[in-house]
């Protein structure tokens, strides 16, 4: 895997303010956004009814030298989706590509991937559930401390004044209460410290095994995102006719829960040998550049 070079933060951040600046009509070619509302379409469609890689909207942004950016907020499994902005088409001076480290080369099958995304979400579910038991342990130790902290108190209180005086039978009787009381509480008590500290047991490893399935989740985007990204440019590639063989199309995924951004760039050149025949939609995907920043 190559290493992944960083771009200095200002020409990111310049980068970045200039792909959402809007642009006047003199500025970049009627056709070039046509095409881009065109595969914009048929990346929605594509998208759309997919449980592990839904779209909502798209958002592209046109990159003056470079080509065509699409970006999507990415959220896994079948309870959230893919959210996109609406569409603008800007101006951008070339900015230099990062060093591309390859994804690793897994293979998911579609019934795979429901599997996989049906896997975390029931485990998602089984430690909301294990939260509220850990959530009701806690407070039901808290209650019992609570109280013999007010039993001891009071038997210290009887056992001060048995030190400075004779206790009458109703304080006697009372002290042997708060004992007795205070050793029942006190079995109570390690009860449910015993329970307390399986719960959080049980809970670490929900938690593990929770990431586990969060990353084999993710990896089963990443694989799906890419493998469709690339068929839909090698079948409608025709759609590019106004981008220039030296450019790019670049889909950018952003996902809150797993790990920044991915990226997959494929040079218009290699998208035209794909759809000439040339190569394969696999092939092409191998061609594009795919890594995580």
């Amino acid at each position: 895997m190559k290493a992944l070079r960083r771009i200095p933060t200002y020409a990111v951040a310049f980068s970045a303010a200039l792909a959402i600046l809007p642009a006047s009509a003199s500025d970049v070619s009627p056709a070039i956004k046509k095409n881009a509302d065109i595969l914009q379409t048929i990346l929605h469609t594509t998208f759309k009814d997919n449980k592990a890689s839904q779209l909502s909207a798209l958002q592209y942004s046109y990159l003056s030298g470079q080509g065509l950016l699409f970006q999507a907020n990415a959220m896994l499994g079948s309870r959230h989706v893919f959210h996109f902005s609406s569409n603008s088409v800007a101006t951008a001076p070339a900015a230099p590509m990062p060093p591309i480290p390859p994804l690793t080369d897994s293979e998911f099958e579609s019934t795979e991937m429901e599997q996989i995304v049906e896997a975390a979400e029931e485990m998602a579910e089984q430690m909301h559930d294990q939260h509220r038991q850990a959530y009701r342990i806690a407070e039901k130790q808290r209650v019992i401390e609570r109280e013999l902290r007010i039993v001891e108190r009071e038997q210290r209180d009887i056992e001060f004044n048995k030190s400075l005086t004779t206790l009458d039978k109703e304080q006697q009787q009372a002290l042997q209460m708060l004992q007795q009381k205070t050793k029942v509480l006190q079995e109570k008590l390690a009860e449910v410290v015993k329970e307390a500290g399986l719960s959080r047991k049980q809970l670490e490893e929900q938690r593990a095994k929770h990431l586990a399935e969060q990353q084999q989740q993710t990896a089963a985007m990443v694989k799906t995102v890419g493998e469709k990204f690339s068929q839909v440019l090698c079948d409608y590639g025709a759609s590019l006719r106004d981008i220039q063989d030296n450019e790019f199309v670049t889909l950018q995924v952003n996902s809150r829960g797993a790990g920044g951004s991915y990226y997959w760039v494929i040079k218009k050149a290699d998208i035209n040998q794909c759809m000439s025949g040339k190569i394969k939609a696999k092939d092409l995907l191998v061609k594009t550049q795919s890594y995580q920043f």
